[in-house]
């Protein structure tokens, strides 16, 4: 589900969504979503006007198609459906998750202060399946060929970052000159001095100790030929969120993955503290966010007592 806002971001937003659809496995349907608030007029004024709403719906619904056909004409193997309705922007968004089972929602993020971001956060909080949030521009560079491509993998060795790190090395498969680089955060406990050792002793073993666990952790994983590249970033801030930032301003990713932790008792409630700072501060790279698989229905369940 690509939801588009008619604003001049949606035409990097199509242009990032055709790259998934040429990278992704097994797409079969995309459903272009548009949600307009809805009219606040008295009574008197619908009861004059009654097809007010749903001309302004058809008008819309004409516009947006203009931009897919652009990009999704030529596309014959997947189907899309537009589909433009009035209401509550999040609410309808989950609506319509559940209703066609929505696998990835993709949805962009304005740059240029002309929004406050505040639906691209919600759905943060609340999408249910993967979700990807790309912030306008960062879809420049996708469209040359040449350029290398880098997918940038935040690795805690549980299992929700191994389904990212799958996720990253499928994506990596479909496009050429791209490389997976896994991040693994660690920090010095405090309590180093009482080991005997220096701070940057300690780190070291820490290190050490980190490419162990990855070594296991790779273990029986189907790389398909694609390189793994370690970094280790010490966390010496307490702000691992800072420390990803700084690597991707680096790496210039193509997207950053991160595996969601699912419901928990954070104030984030679906993701977890760092995944939703992350949503919150990064501004120009794409941010996909995965859930395990079997968790969405979980998540779902829990969304409809709410």
């Amino acid at each position: 589900m690509v939801c588009l806002d008619a604003s001049p971001m949606d035409d990097g937003l199509l242009k990032y969504t055709r790259f998934i659809v040429n990278t992704a496995e097994a797409v079969e349907h995309i459903y272009f979503v548009n949600v307009l608030r809805r009219m606040q007029l008295p009574s008197e004024v619908k009861a004059e006007f009654p097809e007010l709403e749903d001309n302004m719906l058809q008008e819309r619904k004409q516009e947006l198609d203009k931009g897919i056909q652009k990009y999704f004409s030529d596309n014959k193997d997947v189907q899309t459906e537009l589909i433009v309705q009035s209401g509550g922007r999040v609410r309808t968004f989950k609506k319509l998750i559940k209703k066609y089972n929505i696998d990835l929602v993709m949805i962009g993020r304005k740059i240029d202060n002309t929004g406050s971001g505040i639906i691209t956060q919600r759905m943060g909080r609340r999408c249910p399946c993967n979700l990807m949030i790309v912030p306008q521009g960062s879809e420049v560079k996708i469209m040359d060929s040449s350029e290398k491509h880098v997918m940038q993998v935040l690795v805690d060795f549980s299992e929700h970052s191994k389904h990212a790190l799958e996720t990253a090395i499928q994506m990596a498969t479909n496009f050429s000159n791209t490389q997976v680089v896994c991040q693994h955060v660690y920090s010095v406990p405090t309590g180093y001095h009482y080991a005997g050792k220096s701070h940057d002793e300690f780190g070291e073993i820490m290190v050490k100790n980190a490419k162990k666990q990855f070594k296991q952790f790779i273990k029986g994983l189907d790389t398909r030929g694609i390189e793994l590249i370690e970094e280790y970033t010490l966390d010496d801030n307490e702000d691992r969120v800072y420390d990803m930032i700084v690597l991707a301003n680096k790496l210039k990713p193509t997207g950053i993955i991160f595996g969601s932790k699912g419901v928990s008792a954070a104030s984030s409630f679906f993701i977890g503290s760092t995944a939703e700072k992350l949503i919150k501060i990064d501004t120009e790279f794409p941010l996909y966010v995965i859930r395990k698989p079997g968790e969405s229905k979980g998540i779902v369940e829990v969304l409809q007592r709410m």
